[in-house]
Parts: C-alpha cells; sequence; structure tokens
C-alpha cells in the first residue's frame, strides 16, 4: 500500500479487524526458523567453496541472518512465515500502518529475550498481543 494513503487512513478503519491467534503466531516462528536454518545451509555452502574461511567470517554471517531477518521483513512487509500464515504486525492505534524500523527491533529483542513467556500475555487481551506487542504498540492482525 502507498505510504501516502496509509497516513491517510483513519484509526476507525481498525475496529473490525481480526486478530492473530497464539497458533498462527506459533506456525509463523517455526517456518521462519525453518527458513532461517535453511540460509544457514544456503550460506555454510558457500563459505566451503572459499579456502578455509575465518570462524569469524562463519560467526558474522550468521548473527546478521538473525539479526537481519525479522525486524527488517516486519518493517518491509512481512517474514515468510507471516506471510504464510496470512497474519501481519501493524500499529495498534492504526493497523493499516506499519511499525517502523526502531519499533521492530524493540519488538524483537523482547521477543527473543523474553521467549515464549511473552507468549503468555497473548490470551489475556481482546487483542492478542504478546508482552513485545505491547512494548512497542505493535499488534499481530489477520488479513
Amino acid at each position: 500500500m502507498n505510504p501516502v494513503l496509509q497516513e491517510a487512513l483513519p484509526a476507525e478503519a481498525t475496529k473490525d479487524v481480526l486478530y492473530a491467534s497464539l497458533s498462527d503466531r506459533v506456525k509463523s516462528i517455526f517456518a521462519d526458523t525453518l527458513f532461517i536454518v535453511i540460509l544457514m545451509f544456503i550460506f555454510v555452502a558457500i563459505l566451503n567453496n572459499f579456502d578455509n574461511p575465518p570462524d569469524w567470517v562463519k560467526i558474522a554471517v550468521f548473527i546478521t541472518i538473525w539479526l537481519l531477518y525479522e525486524p527488517v521483513c516486519v518493517v518491509l512487509g512481512c517474514t515468510i512465515g507471516q506471510y504464510m500464515m496470512n497474519i501481519r504486525v501493524r500499529r495498534v492505534n492504526n493497523t493499516a500502518m506499519r511499525i517502523n524500523i526502531f519499533q521492530s527491533y524493540i519488538r524483537y529483542i523482547i521477543k527473543v529475550a523474553l521467549g515464549w513467556i511473552s507468549f503468555l500475555f497473548i490470551a489475556s487481551g481482546e487483542k492478542r498481543q504478546a508482552l513485545h506487542d505491547l512494548a512497542v504498540g505493535s499488534v499481530m492482525i489477520k488479513l
């Protein structure tokens, strides 16, 4: 959607929103993890074509994959798992708008730090927000 049009949509457009279920979110995370593991195998195969690359290069590639994949994909649209489950991360006060890169990284850091504990909050609210969603003002919607 055009960013100019996103800004013009009123918050009232978010009233009839379907929020992503815990099972949709878990399936999405599983698919994303599988995709990241496949990416790692691909990069290992590529790095093995070079004559004994240093370990720090391998470590840097793997850390970069983990640090970039979810936050950047969420800002640009969605991750592979979110696409498969037809769910998206949006702003809680206007579900037509994506979150920004700062919100995406804070959300990801909290999600990784707390793990499954963050998802315990989903059952307690009508918008099914995990703790990492509450922290940055985001929500997972079902398209």
